[in-house]
Order: structure tokens, then sequence, then C-alpha cells
């Protein structure tokens, strides 16, 4: 099978979709820095008929005025597959990203959200923002199997760095589920495997919990 011609461009796209998962289209171009939403539209679509990525978006009304959101297909792995940074093991879940709950899409895109919040506060302190996704971590075997949302690590304009681990809690999420998350993170900060593999103190636990009203 041949693999689909794409610019260097649409390849960003594509890591980005990886990291992130569920994107829409100014999440995409807030992301590359990029001023003309027309050309981003342009990769997007090309993407999608070459189905490298998906789209979903609804024609329902009330519902159509929700930007569309995007994902990996299953010609991106052909492309994605052995390039650095690239987890193969992960790959295989891009079959079944089309299917993937409403729940999930929202969790993946508010993250996207969170980040470029976070990027803005940040700069405004003049500090630099490094901000690793759950996929970023996928190798970090020191790491809890549940990896958090993202890690991030926050510096100073003097070379000073914050660390933290952040967790987004879907709204509805049972109350038993957030207290199993705050053991974890007891049991793992007690294990020591943090301070071990990394020489760094353990990393505060930012937890946003979104509401809808």
């Amino acid at each position: 099978m041949e693999i689909p011609k794409i610019t260097p461009k649409q390849l960003e796209i594509l890591i980005l979709l990886y990291r992130y998962r569920f994107l829409n289209r100014q999440h995409i171009q807030m992301f590359l820095k990029h001023k003309d939403p027309k050309r981003i539209n342009a990769w997007l679509k090309d993407l999608t008929q070459k189905d490298v990525t998906g789209r979903n978006y609804s024609h329902r009304i009330k519902e159509n005025n929700k930007p569309a959101v995007y994902y990996l297909a299953t010609k991106s792995i052909r492309i994605l597959k052995g390039r650095n940074g690239i987890n193969a093991k992960l790959l295989s879940r891009i079959y079944r990203e089309k299917t993937r709950s409403e729940r999930l899409i929202g969790h993946c895109t508010l993250l996207a959200d969170v980040c470029f919040g976070l990027k803005t506060q940040a700069a405004s302190y003049k500090q630099i923002l490094h901000f690793f996704t759950k996929t970023d971590l996928s190798t970090h075997y020191y790491l809890p199997y549940s990896r958090p949302d993202a890690y991030i690590a926050l510096e100073d304009n003097k070379g000073a760095i914050k660390r933290y681990f952040l967790e987004v809690i879907d709204e509805g999420t049972p109350r038993f589920m957030l207290r199993n998350k705050v053991s974890a993170y007891l049991e793992y900060y007690q294990g020591g495997n943090w301070q071990k593999n990394t020489g760094h103190p353990f990393p505060s636990v930012l937890i946003i919990c979104p509401n809808a009203n």
C-alpha cells in the first residue's frame, strides 16, 4: 500500500493529533502559530480526503455551531511508524479512534484548552511552559500505569523549574474514582519512584474540575 504524500506542516498536524488525540482547527492553528485559517482548513481537508485523518462534525441544530474535531485515521499509521518520538505500541489505538466516546473527545479538547491557558499565563510572567501529554509520557515506565493527563515544567527567567502533574476530572466522575486517584498519587509519592528515577522533588498535583455552569 502506497504511503500518502503529505507536506511537512501536515506531518506536524499528525504529530499533534498523535499527542493530543482529538483537536479542532483552532487548536491546530494555535499550536502551529499559523495566521491563515484557510491554509489550515486546506491541509486538514486534504488529510481527511486521503483517510490520514478523521473528522467529527454534527449538522444537527445547536450542534452545528461547534467546530469539527480531527483525529488520526488508519493511513496515518504508515506515515508515523518508526518516526522519532512515536511509541509504536500506541499506534494500534488509531483503529478505534473514530468510535471514541464524546466524553473522551471532550476530555482531550479540554486538555488542549488548558494547555493554551497555562501558556498564556506563563508568558504573562515571562515564564516558559513545557507541556507533556499522557501520550508523551507513555515510555516513562517509572510513572504509574494510569499516567497523569499531563506533566508540566514551568521555567522562570533564571532557569528555576517548578514541576506539576495535571489531572482533568470529567464532570460526573464518581467520588470513589476521585478518592482512588488521590490514593494512587499518595502511594506513588510514598514509594519514591519519581524521586529515584529523576532526582527531582515530587511534582505538585494540579486537579482541574470543569463545570459547564
